[in-house]
C-alpha cells in the first residue's frame, strides 16, 4: 500500500462513518493493466493502478458491504474497455445499472480530492444532494452534456469545483456525464486542451470555465442562457 493511502485509525474510523451513509450498494468498476499470475495473484504494471486499486478496496472493506469494486484488465478483458472506450489508466467508472456511465475519474481521489470522492459516493448510492431539485427543475432545458474538469490533488479549489461537477452529472442520471481528469496523470489531456492552471472545465468540448465556480456558473453554461437561476441564495 502507497504511504498516501496509510490512514489512522482515526481517518478509518472517519471513513467507515462517511461509508455507512451510503443508502443503496454502490459498484464502482476500476481499470487497471492487471495480468492474473498463475497462483491467482493479480500483476499491475500501471504505477497509479495498485495504490488507487488499495484505496478503494479499504473503503470497500470499510463500507459493510455497501460498496463493491469491480477490478476490470483492459489487457485481460478488451471487450469491456473498448465498451467503455477506456483508454487511460487508472480510470474509475461510476456506472448505473443501466450499464451507462455518469461520472468517470481518470485521477487517484487522494490528498484533497479523497473528500468530494467521497461525496460522490454518497450521492451515488442515492444521498440526495443540498440543490437536487434545483438541478432537476432546469433538466428539461439542458441537452446531453459532457463535461471534464482537469485537477492536480494539491489544487487547493479543486475540492470545491469538483462536486458541483459530478452532483449536476449525478442528478441528471447520465444525461449530463462527467469526467474528473489528473493532469499529472494524464499529461497528453492536459497538452490537447492547453491546461494552463487548475481546476478548468470544459463543457460540450467548446465552453471553458477556468478556476472555480458555483452551480448557477454551471447551469448557465449548460443552458446558454442567463436567465436560469437556483434564486438569491446561490447568488
Amino acid at each position: 500500500m502507497g504511504d498516501f493511502m496509510l490512514f489512522s485509525e482515526n481517518e478509518m474510523d472517519n471513513i467507515k462513518r462517511e461509508m455507512s451513509k451510503l443508502k443503496g450498494k454502490v459498484v464502482l468498476k476500476l481499470f487497471t493493466d492487471f495480468k492474473t499470475n498463475e497462483d491467482g495473484t493479480r500483476f499491475r504494471k500501471c504505477m497509479a493502478c495498485g495504490g488507487t486499486y488499495e484505496l478503494l478496496k479499504t473503503l470497500e472493506d470499510l463500507s459493510d458491504g455497501k460498496l463493491k469494486i469491480e477490478e476490470i484488465s483492459t489487457e485481460e478483458n478488451e471487450e469491456e474497455a473498448k465498451k467503455f472506450n477506456v483508454t487511460k489508466i487508472p480510470a474509475i467508472l461510476f456506472v448505473d445499472e443501466n450499464d451507462k456511465e455518469i461520472i468517470r475519474y481518470l485521477a487517484q481521489p487522494v490528498g484533497s480530492e479523497f473528500v468530494p470522492f467521497l461525496n460522490s459516493i454518497q450521492y451515488f448510492s442515492g444521498v440526495r444532494p443540498y440543490y437536487t431539485d434545483q438541478i432537476l427543475t432546469h433538466l428539461k432545458k439542458i441537452g446531453k452534456s459532457n463535461m471534464k474538469i482537469f485537477i492536480t490533488p494539491t489544487c487547493p479549489y479543486c475540492p470545491a469545483t469538483v462536486p458541483v461537477l459530478t452532483l449536476f452529472a449525478l442528478v441528471s442520471k447520465g444525461k449530463i456525464s462527467a469526467e474528473v481528469i489528473d493532469v499529472n496523470l494524464n499529461p497528453e489531456l492536459g497538452m490537447k486542451y492547453q491546461v494552463q492552471g487548475v481546476p478548468m472545465t470544459v463543457i460540450n468540448e467548446k465552453e471553458v470555465i477556468h478556476g472555480m465556480f458555483t452551480p448557477q456558473d454551471l447551469l448557465e453554461k449548460l443552458v446558454g442562457s442567463k436567465d436560469r437561476d437556483f434564486g438569491g441564495i446561490y447568488a
